[in-house]
């Protein structure tokens, strides 16, 4: 007799992937997160070498 609200032990194991569903909206919020990041970062390392380029040709780099 099974009672209602509890569900007999399975003898087979589940993996990691069959327990954990996917949560999409959180997946799809980190890729955006991440793409801005790393938008971000590649912009800030081009801007500097734009504005320290003109400051080492003014002081004629040695």
């Amino acid at each position: 007799m099974i009672l209602p609200g509890i569900v007999a032990k399975s003898h087979q194991a589940l993996t990691s992937l069959a327990t954990i569903r996917a949560e999409l909206p959180a997946m799809q919020f980190l890729a955006v997160i991440s793409i801005l990041a790393l938008l971000t970062l590649s912009g800030a390392a081009i801007s500097d070498q734009l504005l320290t380029a003109d400051q080492h040709a003014a002081q004629g780099v040695e």
